[in-house]
């Protein structure tokens, strides 16, 4: 399954706290705090560079990584990463709307590229509704690392998806701490600034990539309408229930060994994503557990801080994985529909189809 979450993005995207892309608005809502504007913006404007701690508390362990970041708008973005305990580096640059992931000591990596953006404007005229009308959101002042900050809590209406708190530096607009916390109020990750500099917007201009790196190209991926999505599958998409408040983002059409489409949602602060192939026969991801529900077969996985579920139906094979409860992921699976579990006519019919394509 062409499915693009993984521990490493995870602690990617904690140590970048990027805000995802564009979609559509939804209704009004009381007026947010300005720091709130202001770090929504800070990606686009602000040029700085710093130390950061990322922590999570998960599967009864403690896991801590140390980074590096620099930024320089709206062009450069480079993060550098360990995991304490572990021998292990990535280095990850964001540039020219690629994302490029490699080890620096063998020099090997990825290139992909990056699906949703987090321009500050699009941000503000479509996230931030449904942020309001997902959480309740609170601001007071406070310091970190002795500089002045607005102390953000972002509390969801909605008890399947975790609550978040932010110190926003008021100078730059930086998130200099962000916290996440389970339903039932329990501090699962932190992500923390050790050190943090402003610096002249420029200052990494002519930055660049080394020469000798060997980069596998990741399945390319190209945003697409519902029509386009029509015309490459020759039917209509499953129609997806998610949990309540998310709203459809993008749609993007990956080509792998075979194609698949990835629908991406927000609530305006968890994202959400859909991966559907073509399919009878469920491939979930190794690891997850078989959970029998009155419709059919769902399967589970926790992916770090996000929750994963698989299943077959009308012809679908559908991933959705989202910062959400596991038991919510599992009910939006059967209120879209689940098939029944396949029967052995199933795999053969599968296995022609493999070998002499549709009939």
């Amino acid at each position: 399954m062409a499915v693009g979450f993984c521990t490493r993005a995870a602690v990617v995207g904690a140590l970048a706290c990027l805000v995802a892309g564009p979609g559509r608005p939804a209704s009004a809502a009381p007026p947010p705090p300005a720091s709130l504007l202001q770090a929504m913006q800070a990606r686009k404007a602000s040029a700085f560079r710093g130390e950061q701690i990322v922590v999570t508390w998960e599967n009864g362990g403690t896991h801590v990584t140390l980074g590096r970041i620099e930024h320089d708008p709206p062009g450069w973005v480079r993060l550098e990463y360990a995991p304490v305990g572990t021998s292990t580096r990535w280095i990850v640059v964001r540039q020219s709307g690629m994302e490029i992931q490699y080890d620096p000591a063998t020099r090997v990596g990825t290139k992909s590229p990056r699906l949703v953006g987090d321009d500050g404007e699009t941000v503000l005229a479509t996230h931030l509704p449904w942020l309001l009308e997902n959480y309740r959101v609170g601001a007071a002042p406070g310091l970190f690392l002795g500089r002045k900050v607005e102390r953000i809590v972002m509390r969801p209406v909605r008890a399947d998806r975790p609550a978040r708190r932010i110190d926003v530096d008021q100078e730059s607009g930086v998130v200099l701490r962000s916290e996440r916390m389970e339903p039932g109020g329990r501090l699962v990750g932190m992500t923390a600034f050790q050190s943090f500099e402003v610096m002249p917007r420029g200052w990494r201009a002519g930055a660049g990539l080394p020469r000798d790196l060997r980069l596998v190209e990741r399945p390319m991926a190209r945003k697409v309408t519902p029509e386009e999505v029509v015309r490459q599958f020759g039917t209509i998409p499953v129609a997806i229930e998610t949990p309540g408040g998310f709203h459809p983002v993008a749609y993007y059409l990956v080509q792998h060994r075979q194609p698949a489409l990835q629908v991406v949602y927000s609530d305006g602060l968890s994202v959400l994503v859909v991966t559907m192939q073509r399919g009878i026969l469920p491939r979930p991801p190794k690891g997850s557990r078989l959970v029998h529900g009155a419709a059919g077969p769902v399967w589970v996985r926790r992916f770090g801080q996000n929750a994963l579920v698989h299943w077959a139906y009308n012809g679908w094979l559908l991933t959705m994985v989202g910062d959400v409860v596991p038991e919510q992921l599992i009910r939006a699976a059967e209120l879209t529909g689940v098939a029944r579990m396949p029967r052995v006519y199933d795999h053969i019919e599968s296995w022609l189809k493999g070998l002499f394509g549709p009939f």
